[in-house]
């Protein structure tokens, strides 16, 4: 076994063939492709495989947590070019901790040693440990952790609580285990734990990234005095001419929303507002996953509506948006929890079709009112409708938003790789790490495993 942070002679000479600017990067993420196709696991693969054109050698190691075989194993292949280590098995973590993390940790030190980065790029830890921080640390490697949503302060990743409420916080776990998870053992040692930890591992990393200024600012009190949190806004992959045809009040109003049919997303606001709005008629379609029971529940409500055409599509590739959104007049991204950045709104943009949002979140930084799209209260279908009948009356404010759209409004998968890229260099060149963590949480995190296990 090579000792910490000591290039093996295999290592020396891939850097001599890559060149000296050429790095070695080991990417955590919870999915990828195909196993994965939303958008931080095609945002990790749009890296993983960007950064291996550049000539950086990269490593993927990801999750699979199927429940068989009943124990981690390490599956090794290779997808489009980039080495794929995949942890399989053993059932998810999710809204469970503390569960299988000692096991991740150790299969991860072993990639850490296989592999010998220079660096650690984490995309996303759902069903992955905290803890990896501070192994990477231990062997002399640095960290840049990139922030995507609210997963490390919440368990349920969209601060919201079972109740349906919004939850401004975890309050050092102490609201998780009276909102959320009162009914497991022990609730306030375990999400004071689970608080904790990822708490660590967000102050630990040498680098930290989020998309937007809303995420950054929700994360920059637990950062703490290290370096404050990068602004990266992600990367939308080519998706070809833009093929949006003009409004005409000679059609009906055509409205179009991406994503899975949850209750989060929004969308039973849509249809109540078109209700509400009571056009002469609208079209009204959903490309993504209809998820039932709600895609039944929109479908029945939709009936209800006179002039409203509802569709629900099930898949599709993101090369195929400029088609399919080629006749919408809008898309409607009617989130009821905040927005952390909003792929699809840049989606929108990039096939020249303007965004009707939301007021949450991240939201309302992607929106110039009128001159690329509108904003409504969240959750408010009386709001919306009152907006939905002023673009219905008059198609030239839905045009001219199309024609505000500016290019620097969408950042493409090269311009993601650059930023990305130039903190991965700038984490390598200062290499300051330092052990993280606390051996205090690890005993912590332990004692409750073995609790669980003599449960049962």
């Amino acid at each position: 076994m090579p000792s910490p942070a000591s290039p093996t002679a295999a290592a020396r000479d891939l850097e001599l063939r890559l060149g000296a600017s050429a790095m070695k990067v080991l990417l955590v993420c919870h999915r990828y492709p195909p196993t994965g196709v939303a958008g931080v696991e095609r945002l990790s693969a749009q890296l993983a495989e960007s950064l291996t054109e550049r000539g950086h050698a990269v490593t993927v190691l990801t999750r699979d947590p199927s429940e068989a075989p009943p124990t981690l194993k390490l599956q090794r292949e290779v997808r489009e070019g980039v080495p794929v280590h995949s942890i399989v098995g053993s059932g998810s973590s999710f809204e469970r901790f503390p569960l299988q993390e000692p096991a991740l940790e150790r299969i991860f030190e072993r990639v850490l040693v296989e592999v010998d980065p220079e660096v650690v790029l984490v995309t996303h830890l759902l069903n992955h440990s905290p803890g990896y921080v501070s192994v990477a640390h231990r062997w002399g490697v640095p960290v840049v952790l990139a922030l995507h949503d609210f997963f490390m302060l919440c368990p349920r990743v969209h601060l919201q609580r079972r109740s349906g409420d919004l939850c401004p916080g975890p309050e050092g776990g102490q609201a998780c285990a009276v909102h959320c998870f009162g009914n497991q053992p022990d609730p306030l040692l375990r999400w004071s734990l689970r608080s904790q930890s990822f708490a660590s591992a967000l102050r630990e990393a040498d680098q930290v990234t989020a998309p937007s200024r809303f995420l950054a600012d929700a994360f920059g009190a637990r950062r703490g005095d290290a370096k404050p949190i990068r602004i990266v806004p992600n990367g939308v992959g080519p998706l070809g001419p833009v093929l949006a045809s003009e409004p005409s009040a000679d059609r009906p109003l055509r409205l179009a929303s991406i994503g899975v049919t949850v209750e989060h997303k929004g969308f039973q606001t849509v249809v109540d507002a078109l209700r509400l709005a009571a056009l002469p008629a609208c079209e009204y379609t959903i490309f993504g996953v209809a998820l039932p029971p709600l895609s039944r529940e929109l479908q029945e409500a939709a009936d209800e509506v006179s002039g409203l055409r509802l569709r629900l599509f099930n898949g599709f590739s993101p090369t195929h948006l400029p088609v399919l959104l080629a006749e919408a007049d809008a898309v409607v991204i009617p989130s009821i929890v905040p927005e952390t950045y909003s792929i699809v709104a840049r989606e929108a943009f990039a096939c020249g079709v303007p965004v009707i949002a939301a007021a949450t979140g991240a939201l309302p930084e992607a929106i110039r009112e009128g001159d690329n799209g509108w904003l409504f209260e969240p959750g408010d279908a009386i709001d919306l409708a009152a907006l939905l009948q002023r673009l219905d009356r008059d198609r030239s404010l839905l045009r001219r938003a199309a024609a505000g759209i500016r290019p620097d409004e969408v950042t493409n998968v090269e311009e993601h790789c650059d930023l990305v890229e130039g903190l991965l260099e700038e984490a390598v060149g200062e290499a300051a790490v330092e052990d993280g963590g606390g051996p205090e949480l690890a005993l912590m995190r332990e004692a409750l495993i073995d609790l669980d296990l003599r449960r049962g």
